[in-house]
Protein backbone atom coordinates (compact mmCIF):
# COMPACT_ATOMS: atom_id res chain seq x y z
CA UNK A 1 0.00 0.00 0.00
CA UNK A 2 2.72 2.01 0.55
CA UNK A 3 3.92 2.16 -2.91
CA UNK A 4 0.55 3.02 -3.86
CA UNK A 5 0.80 5.89 -1.91
CA UNK A 6 3.93 7.13 -3.37
CA UNK A 7 2.60 6.56 -7.04
CA UNK A 8 -0.54 8.55 -6.01
CA UNK A 9 1.77 11.58 -5.02
CA UNK A 10 3.64 11.53 -8.18
CA UNK A 11 1.16 11.36 -10.26
CA UNK A 12 -0.61 14.24 -8.50
CA UNK A 13 2.78 16.14 -8.65
CA UNK A 14 3.05 15.82 -12.11
CA UNK A 15 -0.31 16.73 -12.85
CA UNK A 16 0.47 19.86 -10.92
CA UNK A 17 3.46 21.01 -12.95
CA UNK A 18 1.32 20.31 -16.21
CA UNK A 19 -0.65 22.79 -14.89
CA UNK A 20 1.64 25.58 -14.68
CA UNK A 21 3.39 25.00 -17.40
CA UNK A 22 0.03 25.31 -19.51
CA UNK A 23 -0.11 28.74 -17.51
CA UNK A 24 3.21 29.99 -18.29
CA UNK A 25 2.58 28.80 -22.11
CA UNK A 26 -0.61 30.31 -22.30
CA UNK A 27 1.10 33.90 -20.27
CA UNK A 28 3.80 33.99 -22.78
CA UNK A 29 1.79 33.81 -25.69
CA UNK A 30 -0.89 36.63 -24.71
CA UNK A 31 2.11 38.52 -24.22
CA UNK A 32 3.85 38.24 -27.15
CA UNK A 33 0.57 38.24 -29.14
CA UNK A 34 -0.45 41.93 -27.46
CA UNK A 35 2.96 43.49 -27.75
CA UNK A 36 5.66 41.51 -29.36
CA UNK A 37 7.77 38.85 -28.66
CA UNK A 38 10.95 41.03 -28.88
CA UNK A 39 9.91 43.05 -25.61
CA UNK A 40 8.28 40.39 -23.52
CA UNK A 41 10.93 39.43 -20.56
CA UNK A 42 10.78 36.14 -18.74
CA UNK A 43 10.27 38.12 -15.41
CA UNK A 44 6.88 39.68 -17.24
CA UNK A 45 5.80 36.48 -18.61
CA UNK A 46 6.24 34.38 -14.98
CA UNK A 47 4.05 37.86 -13.34
CA UNK A 48 1.62 37.34 -15.63
CA UNK A 49 1.53 33.22 -14.53
CA UNK A 50 1.34 34.07 -10.93
CA UNK A 51 5.34 32.18 -10.42
CA UNK A 52 8.77 33.76 -9.83
CA UNK A 53 11.19 34.41 -12.13
CA UNK A 54 13.05 31.21 -10.11
CA UNK A 55 10.06 29.32 -10.58
CA UNK A 56 10.02 30.14 -14.52
CA UNK A 57 13.40 28.32 -14.85
CA UNK A 58 12.01 25.13 -13.75
CA UNK A 59 9.92 24.44 -16.41
CA UNK A 60 11.78 26.26 -19.25
CA UNK A 61 15.38 27.50 -20.32
CA UNK A 62 13.79 30.84 -22.01
CA UNK A 63 11.27 32.13 -23.47
CA UNK A 64 12.40 30.78 -26.87
CA UNK A 65 12.06 27.22 -25.26
CA UNK A 66 8.43 28.22 -24.47
CA UNK A 67 7.61 29.15 -28.40
CA UNK A 68 9.36 26.02 -29.58
CA UNK A 69 7.80 24.16 -27.21
CA UNK A 70 4.22 24.58 -29.08
CA UNK A 71 6.38 22.79 -32.05
CA UNK A 72 7.96 20.21 -30.01
CA UNK A 73 3.83 19.43 -28.52
CA UNK A 74 2.55 19.05 -32.09
CA UNK A 75 5.61 16.72 -33.17
CA UNK A 76 4.81 14.76 -30.07
CA UNK A 77 1.13 14.76 -31.18
CA UNK A 78 1.13 14.23 -34.67
CA UNK A 79 3.89 11.06 -34.05
CA UNK A 80 1.50 9.76 -31.95
CA UNK A 81 -1.43 9.69 -34.36
CA UNK A 82 0.27 7.81 -37.29
CA UNK A 83 1.63 5.62 -34.33
CA UNK A 84 -2.20 4.26 -33.40
CA UNK A 85 -3.32 5.11 -36.89
CA UNK A 86 -5.17 2.08 -39.41
CA UNK A 87 -1.87 -0.06 -40.19
CA UNK A 88 -3.76 -0.96 -43.55
CA UNK A 89 -4.07 3.09 -43.96
CA UNK A 90 -1.62 4.08 -46.68
CA UNK A 91 1.38 6.15 -45.23
CA UNK A 92 0.17 9.35 -47.05
CA UNK A 93 -3.41 9.06 -45.90
CA UNK A 94 -1.69 8.56 -42.85
CA UNK A 95 -0.50 11.86 -42.84
CA UNK A 96 -3.34 13.87 -43.94
CA UNK A 97 -5.17 11.96 -41.04
CA UNK A 98 -2.92 13.14 -38.26
CA UNK A 99 -2.71 16.43 -39.38
CA UNK A 100 -6.58 16.92 -39.03
CA UNK A 101 -6.80 15.34 -36.01
CA UNK A 102 -4.05 16.91 -34.25
CA UNK A 103 -4.29 20.54 -35.80
CA UNK A 104 -7.85 21.05 -35.70
CA UNK A 105 -8.71 21.60 -32.40
CA UNK A 106 -6.14 23.72 -31.37
CA UNK A 107 -6.54 26.11 -34.56
CA UNK A 108 -7.41 29.37 -32.59
CA UNK A 109 -3.67 28.75 -30.42
CA UNK A 110 -2.16 27.78 -33.84
CA UNK A 111 -2.92 31.06 -35.47
CA UNK A 112 -1.80 33.23 -32.78
CA UNK A 113 1.68 31.80 -32.68
CA UNK A 114 1.84 31.88 -36.27
CA UNK A 115 0.95 35.48 -36.11
CA UNK A 116 3.63 35.88 -33.55
CA UNK A 117 6.12 34.00 -35.78
CA UNK A 118 5.36 36.74 -38.49
CA UNK A 119 6.12 39.56 -36.19
CA UNK A 120 9.62 38.32 -34.63
CA UNK A 121 12.43 37.18 -36.27
CA UNK A 122 13.50 35.67 -33.07
CA UNK A 123 10.25 33.94 -32.62
CA UNK A 124 10.67 32.42 -36.33
CA UNK A 125 14.26 30.92 -35.42
CA UNK A 126 12.58 29.68 -32.13
CA UNK A 127 10.13 27.79 -33.94
CA UNK A 128 12.69 26.47 -36.81
CA UNK A 129 15.31 25.20 -34.44
CA UNK A 130 12.57 22.29 -32.92
CA UNK A 131 11.92 21.38 -36.83
CA UNK A 132 14.84 18.74 -36.96
CA UNK A 133 13.64 17.63 -33.43
CA UNK A 134 9.73 17.18 -35.23
CA UNK A 135 11.23 15.71 -38.37
CA UNK A 136 12.90 12.53 -36.71
CA UNK A 137 9.86 11.78 -34.09
CA UNK A 138 7.55 11.81 -37.34
CA UNK A 139 10.91 9.66 -39.35
CA UNK A 140 10.35 7.17 -36.45
CA UNK A 141 6.76 7.17 -35.99
CA UNK A 142 6.51 5.98 -40.41
CA UNK A 143 9.18 3.84 -39.82
CA UNK A 144 7.76 2.33 -36.68
CA UNK A 145 4.47 1.74 -38.64
CA UNK A 146 6.64 -0.42 -41.42
CA UNK A 147 8.39 -2.39 -38.42
CA UNK A 148 11.14 -0.85 -38.89
CA UNK A 149 12.14 0.50 -35.70
CA UNK A 150 15.50 2.07 -35.10
CA UNK A 151 16.12 2.06 -38.80
CA UNK A 152 14.89 4.87 -40.86
CA UNK A 153 14.43 4.58 -45.04
CA UNK A 154 14.38 7.31 -47.64
CA UNK A 155 10.53 7.51 -47.59
CA UNK A 156 10.44 7.74 -44.08
CA UNK A 157 11.79 10.97 -44.68
CA UNK A 158 10.10 12.08 -47.51
CA UNK A 159 7.08 11.56 -45.29
CA UNK A 160 8.25 12.89 -42.18
CA UNK A 161 9.14 16.12 -44.54
CA UNK A 162 5.57 16.07 -46.29
CA UNK A 163 3.87 16.24 -43.23
CA UNK A 164 5.52 18.99 -42.24
CA UNK A 165 5.43 20.74 -45.32
CA UNK A 166 1.53 20.11 -46.02
CA UNK A 167 1.14 21.25 -41.97
CA UNK A 168 2.78 25.00 -42.76
CA UNK A 169 1.13 25.42 -45.78
CA UNK A 170 -2.12 24.26 -44.77
CA UNK A 171 -2.49 26.69 -41.76
CA UNK A 172 -0.81 29.34 -43.77
CA UNK A 173 -3.61 29.07 -45.99
CA UNK A 174 -6.22 28.86 -43.52
CA UNK A 175 -5.31 32.28 -41.51
CA UNK A 176 -4.58 34.03 -44.76
CA UNK A 177 -8.72 32.90 -45.76
CA UNK A 178 -10.17 32.27 -42.65
CA UNK A 179 -13.48 31.28 -44.22
CA UNK A 180 -12.44 28.21 -45.51
CA UNK A 181 -12.96 24.82 -43.40
CA UNK A 182 -9.43 23.26 -42.61
CA UNK A 183 -10.45 20.16 -43.80
CA UNK A 184 -11.15 20.96 -47.12
CA UNK A 185 -7.66 22.60 -47.21
CA UNK A 186 -5.88 20.38 -46.14
CA UNK A 187 -7.83 18.09 -48.78
CA UNK A 188 -6.87 20.36 -51.64
CA UNK A 189 -2.91 20.45 -50.20
CA UNK A 190 -2.60 16.63 -50.23
CA UNK A 191 -4.70 16.73 -53.68
CA UNK A 192 -2.47 19.32 -55.28
CA UNK A 193 0.39 17.63 -53.98
CA UNK A 194 -0.61 14.59 -55.88
CA UNK A 195 -1.66 16.33 -58.78
CA UNK A 196 1.83 18.00 -59.24
CA UNK A 197 3.69 14.91 -58.84
CA UNK A 198 1.66 13.08 -61.47
CA UNK A 199 2.23 16.11 -63.95
CA UNK A 200 6.26 16.04 -63.29
CA UNK A 201 5.92 12.57 -64.14
CA UNK A 202 4.85 12.50 -67.47
CA UNK A 203 6.43 15.85 -68.22
CA UNK A 204 9.74 13.87 -67.38
CA UNK A 205 8.37 10.84 -69.82
CA UNK A 206 8.27 13.60 -72.64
Amino acid sequence: MASLSVSGKKTLQSKKQEVVRQEIWNSAIELFHATSFDDVTVDQIARRAGISSRSFFRYFSSKEDVLGSAVRAYGRALADAISIADPDLPQIKVSKQAILQVLEPHLAATERVVHIAKQSASARSAHLHQTPIVQQELERAFAARMQREGTYSLDDSILANLTLFATTLSIEIWVDYRHRPFAEIVEEVFARFSAVCVASHHAAKH
